[in-house]
């Protein structure tokens, strides 16, 4: 019964998160959301963008591509994203340029895998949404 979150960072540091909270017995599209401002350190923000470039890089065969891909799709607004093979639900991770129109880096890594789970972003976020987690 956690949140769903989407998670938006800049490189001076400010980011935010939509919140949408289950309810049990209502679908997705009507349960409530809350938005959240966070600020971190610009040098903490650039950090991120690095680690996000380099896990791709570093670790590959966490970072799946949409065509490892399916999203569930059982009920408007449910779009879940999961791993093909095991069925895992995913975290997916986006590097837009400046005009939010072409990704610079995008890839989903499975809720479970260890490289996502052990990272600077993954705790990071974490730490900033965890308060709001439940209404």
């Amino acid at each position: 019964m956690l949140a769903r979150c989407q998670f938006a960072l800049t490189r001076d540091g400010k980011c935010g998160a939509m919140m949408t909270y289950p309810m049990k017995g209502f679908p997705w599209r009507r349960n409530p959301s809350k938005s959240f401002e966070f600020e971190i350190s610009v040098d903490l923000a650039e950090s991120l963008f690095d680690e996000v470039a380099s896990i791709k890089e570093c670790a590959p065969d966490h970072c799946l591509d949409d065509t490892a891909l399916w999203c569930d799709h059982s009920e408007k607004a449910n779009g879940i994203t999961r791993d093909d093979k095991t069925n895992t639900l995913c975290h997916t991770i986006a590097v837009y340029d400046g005009d939010q129109q072409s990704s610079i880096h995008y890839y989903s890594m499975k809720e479970d895998s260890e490289v996502l789970r052990s990272s600077e972003l993954f705790k990071t976020i974490m730490s900033l949404i965890a308060p709001h987690e439940r209404l």
